[in-house]
């Protein structure tokens, strides 16, 4: 988790606050997966 506060860079919504560990891009609460650390673009690819 990132203590920065931004616009989601998949669905461009404020209170992003979570960092993908793959791509490394700054999601919010909606678009991150918190049991695999990943950003829904990337949680596609996670099998």
């Amino acid at each position: 988790m990132v203590d920065l506060l931004g616009l989601c860079s998949i669905c461009g919504k404020p209170g992003a606050m979570f960092t993908c560990h793959l791509c490394g891009k700054l999601v919010c609460n909606i678009c991150f997966d918190r049991e695999h650390g990943v950003c829904s673009s990337c949680k596609k690819g996670i099998r």
